[in-house]
């Protein structure tokens, strides 16, 4: 009977330190996925700040085209002022020469 008893108390012991090692390792693989839990979240707020970034940098480069194309319509509007007519022929009589000689 005593036999029977310290059988059960040595897999009573056993099972302790199964339970004490897979506690360990469980441990051990907390500390490792807080680590990797860390990093991701140290990946994820600098993606953040660079997407804020690229946001500030497309904002900057709508505005620039914006002010590109006001320019581009402001130069036609001028260029519209213009008296543009290709038509015109200066008179066949005017000759250059005799203008020159009358001065």
């Amino acid at each position: 009977m005593s036999r029977d008893f310290d059988d059960i108390r040595k897999k009573i012991d056993q099972s302790h330190k199964d339970l004490y090692k897979k506690d360990v390792e469980n441990a051990k693989d907390i500390c490792v996925l807080k680590k990797d839990q860390d990093k991701l979240l140290k990946d994820i707020s600098e993606i953040k700040k660079e997407v804020r970034d690229i946001g500030y940098k497309v904002d900057l480069m709508l505005e620039i085209l914006n002010s590109f194309t006001i320019m581009l319509d402001e130069s036609e509007d001028i260029e519209e002022d213009y008296d543009t007519d290709q038509t015109w022929v200066p008179d066949e009589d005017d000759d250059w020469n005799s203008r020159e000689d009358e001065s």
